[in-house]
């Protein structure tokens, strides 16, 4: 057995858990772990962030890339507060993470310490997976054996592992722990060949793939299956990218901004088959309204509700099923595909072709007007980033045009908070580059969103991480000024302060490039590719370019 203190105790496992990168804000009741694991020769990779929000992102999509929680560390409770906007947009992006909390010494429990917070377990309770308190060094390993579990298990999801002060000094011994094996519940042969007899009557059938878990292999057999099936397939709001853009049977995706033609046909599908995917509001949207739990009416005699899911509590949490299955929605792929062996199904093909035109129609709508034209900008940022690039997007308006025209070919190619938050784009691009060195990241952000954690680049230019920054600029809130017309037909408060992007940058010690017309776009993309460092793109419109 080996002796440590739990510091020390806390920083081994890190390490021969495969966590890093780990992403902090130095504060008080977490510098002796900080400390720890500066001991461990660069690895984990430590990234030092300006602001614990920017932090969280980053660590929610190292999580999302990597397959297994994101880390990061926090003090007490203004560094640990300012988590909880990043919380609340992990938890609704099922995206699994880990925020260690640094606390106040445990004498001082209950008696209003310095940046204390008397009860994070009540705080983050709403928007974790589990709140756990440590108050042994000697019980670290198993709180953060069932942190890790928590994260992973059924809807994957943030935790919180909240650690006394004192317990980094404390001695502790250990032995050797691995992470815990992760419960992957799989679709069983019974539950396929239930589903087959419910394809062969379909006329005009659905599969609608989301939520998280998905492997590249998964979404690959994904395509390939559905491919052969000749099965029209759909993603939830922000995973288009299960399924290659050109697929012939790939339908589009759902949720905000989602082709009113596709969302009809969705309400005519007699047979709609759920894998994966959560049936909240976003995922739900009608097509004559801006309105969750529209979309479908199950149950109902004319369509027929099959929901795969990993967590029980999901299932006929709000749709009543005809079939509620408790599996991890890649697992219908095989099983499926086995089960229909040598079954003859119906002719699709006139189903199919009908949903697969208005997706080509929707994407190859009209031109954006002005000087710059956001739909050839998206156009370019394909034709230029390579396959496996990661484009990630905040909230806003502009979110539309790349949703609309970035076609995406390969899985895990794409990220956006579904929980609306701003400030997104930049902190996951951080978050990506640092946990997949030598990958090509792109970030898109208003100029809004993107100053909700803009100082998040001078994270990016002290770690060297060659992101590209696309800031849409036309000095204002664009969503929330259309939403206000679509109500009341004018527009209040949704000016801002322009700002000069170009000198932000450079005063951060970042490049910079303002473009103003579509054809200068493509050379400051060549210029960002060959940079060591991050690069910001200013595209300069107007009100013309709040969607398409």
């Amino acid at each position: 057995m080996t002796q440590f203190t739990g510091a020390s105790l806390l920083a081994d496992l890190l390490v021969r858990w495969d966590c890093g990168p780990i992403f902090h804000v130095p504060g008080e009741g977490m510098l002796e772990l900080l400390a720890a694991l500066a001991d461990h020769s660069g690895e984990p990779r430590l990234i030092s962030c300006r602001q614990e929000g920017g932090m969280a992102y980053m660590a929610q999509a190292s999580g999302h890339v990597r397959g297994k929680p994101g880390i990061c560390i926090a003090g007490r409770a203004p560094g640990a507060l300012n988590a909880a906007l990043a919380l609340h947009t992990a938890w609704t992006d099922a995206a699994p993470m880990i925020l260690i909390v640094g606390q106040a010494h445990g004498k001082q429990a209950g008696r209003e310490a310095f940046l204390d917070n008397a009860d994070f377990r009540q705080t983050f309770d709403a928007m974790a997976r589990w709140v756990g308190l440590c108050t042994s060094a000697d019980r670290l390993p198993e709180m953060l054996s069932r942190a890790w579990a928590a994260a992973l298990t059924g809807q994957r999801g943030p935790v919180v592992l909240v650690v006394n002060e004192d317990v980094w000094h404390e001695p502790a011994s250990a032995s050797g722990l691995m992470p815990p094996s992760i419960p992957a519940p799989c679709l069983t042969s019974a539950d396929a060949e239930a589903l087959v007899p419910l394809l062969r009557a379909a006329r005009q059938p659905l599969l609608i793939a989301g939520g998280t878990g998905w492997s590249p292999a998964g979404s690959a057999a994904l395509a390939d299956m559905s491919g052969r099936l000749g099965l029209p397939v759909m993603t939830s709001y922000r995973r288009r990218d299960l399924m290659p853009s050109s697929s012939p049977v790939f339908a589009g995706e759902l949720g905000i901004g989602a082709d009113p033609v596709l969302l009809r046909a969705v309400e005519e599908a007699d047979l709609v088959i759920v894998a994966g995917m959560r049936l909240g509001e976003i995922n739900t949207f009608g097509a004559t309204a801006f309105e969750g739990f529209k979309l479908l009416a199950a149950p109902q005699p004319l369509q027929t509700l099959v929901h795969i899911h990993p967590d029980m509590r999901e299932l006929n949490r709000v749709y009543q099923a005809h079939m509620a299955i408790c599996a991890q929605g890649e697992s219908l792929v095989p099983a499926l595909g086995a089960a229909l062996a040598g079954i003859e199904l119906p002719d699709w093909s006139a189903w199919r072709n009908r949903l697969r035109s208005a997706r080509e129609a929707f994407t190859t709508g009209k031109t954006c007007p002005g000087p710059l034209d956001m739909r050839e900008i998206c156009t370019i940022l394909r034709r230029q980033l390579p396959a496996d690039a990661m484009l990630t997007v905040g909230a806003g308006a502009y979110a539309h045009w790349p949703q609309r025209y970035f076609a995406h070919e390969q899985p895990g190619t794409q990220l956006g908070p579904k929980s609306g938050a701003m400030g997104y784009a930049l902190s996951a691009a951080i978050g990506v580059q640092a946990a997949c060195p030598g990958r090509r990241v792109v970030a898109m952000a208003g100029d809004g969103c993107f100053m909700m954690h803009g100082e998040e680049l001078a994270t990016a230019v002290l770690h060297g991480l060659p992101i590209t920054m696309i800031i849409v600029n036309n000095s204002r809130y664009g969503a929330i000024g259309a939403a206000q017309m679509r109500q009341f037909g004018k527009v209040t408060g949704v000016d801002l302060a322009p700002i000069d992007f170009v000198a932000y940058a450079q005063a951060l010690g970042a490049a910079g490039i303002r473009v103003e017309r579509t054809e200068a776009f493509a050379p400051a993309l060549d210029v960002a590719a060959g940079a060591a460092g991050p690069v910001v793109i200013e595209l300069i419109t107007g009100p013309e370019a709040l969607r398409p």
